[in-house]
């Protein structure tokens, strides 16, 4: 997900949000998209349609949004929904969606690009993590776990997890010893 746009949805979920109410915002990550949520509702008479064309900005907190306006968090109001769009289409990330449950919950859902790379065919599902060892791997077949950590950004005992599972699946395979061998991606 880009920044920016991540950034701009939880401003908007801070600005947004119904303090009487106990449910906190809510950040839920998983391997296929990232749900942001909060008591947040939508003024009266509109409807995800409205929010997603030009419209004015009717903050349930202007003072939190001046704040944030005046400090330079917020460049212009009424404009976060866009900003979120365009981010994730200048990323070429899917564009996220929007919707309200309940009458009183506004959520927006990022969803991951699950082929970081397109060089290797795998099934659909697999996470970033998994796609990026299996893209290094076959890039450089001789590539270690350490290497393979430096380059992923997470530990080398949760890329050693990930192998373990690629292997498993059948997705690679160990040709030769530990030290000296390489890694066989098998394509599908």
């Amino acid at each position: 997900m880009p920044r920016e746009a991540m950034r701009e949805a939880i401003l908007n979920a801070i600005v947004h949000r119904l303090y009487n109410s106990p449910i906190p915002i809510q950040i839920r990550v998983y391997s296929d998209k990232v749900v942001i949520s909060n008591d947040g509702r939508l003024p009266e008479d509109w409807t995800i349609d409205d929010l997603l064309s030009a419209h004015r900005s009717e903050p349930h907190n202007p003072s939190i949004a001046g704040t944030f306006f005046r400090s330079g968090m917020i460049e212009s109001w009424g404009r976060g929904i866009d900003k979120i769009t365009k981010a994730c289409e200048a990323a070429g990330k899917p564009e996220p969606s929007f919707e309200v449950k309940h009458g009183r919950e506004f959520i927006v859902t990022f969803y991951t690009d699950t082929s970081v790379g397109d060089d290797v065919g795998v099934s659909v599902g697999i996470t970033a993590t998994r796609q990026a060892i299996l893209n290094l791997m076959k890039q450089t077949p001789t590539i270690t776990a350490q290497q393979l950590a430096d380059m992923v950004g997470i530990s080398k005992r949760r890329i050693e997890s990930n192998i373990s599972y690629l292997k498993q699946e059948g997705m690679i395979e160990r040709i030769g010893p530990a030290k000296g061998g390489h890694w066989k991606v098998v394509e599908r």
